[in-house]
């Protein structure tokens, strides 16, 4: 199949570069355009309800449904609430002002303080802050304002977000430092939205340009350098415009887009690193050989025929090192799909866009890079200049793709054959240190981690929270399978819970009156912290209060709780796809039971390492990053499969090539010793280059970008220093030829079935 597919590059380079051509204005014009239907980013969501289909999630929906439809809040603040009392003229100004809203074509109602005849009633207070510093009002919008399509849904929020404008205009010439604050979840989702795009272009514009000065400094030459960033910028886009596909059947979540970049470019300069690598190599073995192919038969190397070697070496590159990427990117694919098993929609949304961006990643490190391999011809060939200047050329050198079977790495797996105990206890220690934060570790999920710090919409959230105590986000909600007459005990019960500072009295469910909701605040400092989940645990149980009548129990901290709880019930068929794929996969690579089993548990080691150092850093907010009161619980999930994916993919590029010269008749040694010395460099440099892009993503804004920048920056570290240069060769010594072990049967199997160059 590769060498097919070798043959087909150097003869039609252009066929594949044309294809990518096509394939990229398509996905980048629905990415970003969207054909009529609203571009990417216009399509993207802010869910709160990751856990659907659970407790918590029918009690968002069926407390989020109002005959009104649907609503949006105004908070304005800067109008003092005694000038409203005592001056009828300002008050009276600002009675104009809300009249002035109602006639917005889409608002059918406006509710205010105003709007009551009793200005006493509890109903009438509500909308007023308790600091005194201005009031809130609630838009309820026409109903057909839900069946807007995505321009006209533009259309009308531009025309609301004018009409708050007016009333903030109106309300200063009375009252000079009123402001007034739109807060919807519209607002919020355009507000996480501006967040990871600023993020999405302030972490790439960082980390591609230190990358791709780094690849300058491995291969000595900008353009050799610069293939593997081409393959990473067209697989992203390619990826964005999948994932804008996948918006007309599903919500994604705007903070998906960082995710898939993330894999995408490490994946993408992996693959283009080892293929332009073994390019090299290739070329580098073909030019030192006595058959070099000659313009004229029987020449001098002087008259080489440039484009008869290019051609060779491209064919070799796309059969052997094709072959490992390819192999890899199946492997990981498969780790990924683990994530299908899990039940949460956010789960399956980021498998999708990880998978076919992996696909991506592979597909053009092996097609549209040796395309343009092809075309450049010779320029590839000849000495770039980076590595003709002084300083420059003994640092390329030192750093660059080695084309020796002997030199630094072979020395060091040397080292590691004369002491191979030694290094397995000191890396097993230096592991087991950087795992054993992970005791400490803390899954997380408020969705208010998500706002940006400085928005307007942040803002009025927080003055709801702070002020405005029956309008606020509440710490539990509880829908009760009775009147609203006959959950009065339920509130009382609720009124004595320690450190509850508010409770809203039982009312009827507005889709179904037969059945109330009620909802309490506690004064704590974290909405999901343990204090607040344990009430949700309490009374889903019924262990302190039993009401007599199901209830149902929702509110930020069940939906956290829910969450989590899902992920536990699914863990383990998701590590059963993920353990099968790799075992079966690395067995038809290899031939050995021995080398896969191996690898899942130094993988497993170093994953659990790699995830205690983050708890750490995050835990005492060190290096620069914020201290947190847990980890997003879905950036443990994917830190653990891109982590191991990631893990995977070095595994493969070593294993490969120590295979090969196993095959080839070396003792296990020598093979380790060989394939590390021929390895090592593209994957210490792989590494280095993928920790300088993950780091990029560290000086974002949105924390649980921050948090996967990092656990995937130390995951690579680890696994390409620690594991892959000591750990696997010592283990591999040890075992000796009981590393190429399988019984009978799977190997006739392997023959059968083996996955071969």
């Amino acid at each position: 199949m590769f060498t097919k597919l070798g043959n087909g590059l150097t003869k039609h380079p252009w066929v594949f570069i044309i294809f990518w051509v096509v394939v990229l204005g398509a996905a980048t014009s629905g990415a970003f355009y969207g054909y009529g239907q609203g571009g990417l980013f216009d399509r993207m969501e802010s869910s709160d309800a990751m856990a659907t289909g659970t407790e918590s999630y029918t009690v968002q929906e069926l407390t989020s449904t109002a005959d009104g439809g649907v609503s949006l809040m105004v908070v304005v603040d800067g109008v003092p609430a005694a000038e409203l009392a005592t001056d009828q003229a300002k008050a009276g100004a600002v009675v104009m002002a809300l009249q002035d809203v109602a006639t917005n074509p889409w608002v059918a109602h406006v509710t205010s303080p105003f709007s009551f005849d009793n200005p006493q009633d509890q109903q009438a207070l509500a909308f007023y802050s308790s600091a005194g510093t201005g009031f809130a009002l609630t838009l309820t919008l026409k109903p057909e304002y839900s069946d807007l399509s995505s321009s006209a849904l533009h259309t009308a929020q531009t025309s609301l977000d004018d009409t708050v404008a007016g009333l903030e205009t109106a309300l200063t010439k009375v009252f000079p430092d009123a402001k007034a604050y739109e807060l919807s979840n519209t607002k919020v989702g355009d507000a996480i939205n501006e967040l990871v795009r600023e993020d999405l272009v302030r972490s790439e514009s960082i980390g591609l340009p230190v990358a791709l000065l780094l690849m300058i400094i491995v291969f000595g030459g900008v353009i050799a350098a610069g293939l593997p960033l081409l393959g990473a910028l067209v697989s992203i886009a390619i990826g964005l415009g999948a994932v804008w596909a996948l918006t007309f059947y599903r919500g994604v979540d705007s903070f998906n887009l960082n995710v898939i970049s993330i894999i995408g470019v490490a994946l993408s300069i992996d693959y283009g690193l080892l293929v332009v690598s073994r390019y090299r190599e290739e070329l580098a073995r073909i030019l030192d050989s006595d058959d070099v192919p000659t313009v004229v038969p029987g020449a001098k190397h002087s008259e080489v025929d440039v484009k008869a070697v290019v051609a060779q070496a491209v064919r070799t590159t796309v059969a052997t090192a094709g072959r490992t990427v390819s192999f890899s990117a199946l492997t990981i694919a498969c780790a990924l799909a683990g994530l299908f098993a899990m039940e949460a929609a956010i789960f399956k949304t980021i498998a999708f866009g990880a998978v076919v961006v992996t696909v991506l990643a592979v597909a053009t490190a092996v097609t549209l890079v040796p395309a343009v391999i092809v075309l450049l011809g010779n320029i590839l060939v000849r000495p770039a200049l980076p590595a003709r200047i002084p300083g420059l050329k003994q640092l390329t050198k030192v750093l660059s793709d080695s084309s020796s079977d002997h030199g630094v790495f072979s020395r060091l797996a040397h080292f590691v054959h004369r002491h191979p105990w030694l290094i397995m206890a000191v890396v097993a220690a230096i592991l087991a240190t950087m795992a054993w934060p992970i005791r400490d570790i803390k899954a997380r999920s408020a969705f208010s981690d998500y706002l940006p710090a400085d928005a307007a919409v942040t803002k009025a959230t927080n003055i709801v929270q702070e002020q405005y105590p029956a309008l606020r986000t509440q710490s539990i909600v509880v829908v009760a399978d009775t009147t609203a007459d006959k959950a009065l005990p339920l509130y009382q019960y609720l009124s004595t819970v320690p450190n509850v500072d508010f409770v809203m009295p039982p009312q009827p469910l507005a889709s179904d009156p037969t059945r109330s909701v009620l909802s309490a605040h506690l004064a704590v400092a974290d909405q999901v912290g343990d204090e607040v989940t344990d009430l949700v645990v309490a009374l889903r149980e019924g262990t302190d209060f039993d009401p007599g009548y199901p209830i149902l129990v929702g509110g930020q901290a069940a939906q956290q709780h829910d969450l989590v709880e899902m992920i536990w019930e699914d863990a383990p068929l998701a590590g059963a796809i993920i353990l099968i794929a790799v075992l079966v996969l690395l067995f038809l690579m290899t031939g050995s039971l021995i080398v896969p089993i191996k690898a899942l548990i130094i993988n497993s080691l170093s994953l659990l390492a790699s995830l205690g150092a983050t708890v750490f850093i995050f835990e005492h907010g060190l290096l620069g990053m914020p201290k947190v009161l847990g980890l997003e619980t879905f950036i443990i999930v994917c830190s653990i499969s891109f982590g191991f994916g990631l893990a995977m993919d070095y595994e493969v590029f070593l294993l490969a090539r120590i295979k090969e010269y196993w095959d080839a008749g070396l003792s296990n040694d020598e093979a380790v010793e060989r394939g590390l010395q021929r390895s090592g460099r593209i994957i210490t440099s792989a590494a280095a280059i993928i920790v300088a892009v993950f780091v990029g993503f560290t000086f974002g804004d949105m924390v649980a970008i921050k948090e996967i920048g990092v656990a995937l920056a130390i995951t690579v570290l680890t696994d390409a220093t620690l594991v892959r240069m000591l750990l696997v060769p010592a283990t591999m010594t040890v075992l000796g030829r009981w590393n190429w072990w399988a019984p009978k049967p799977l190997a006739w199997v392997y023959e059968k079935f083996k996955i071969i160059h």
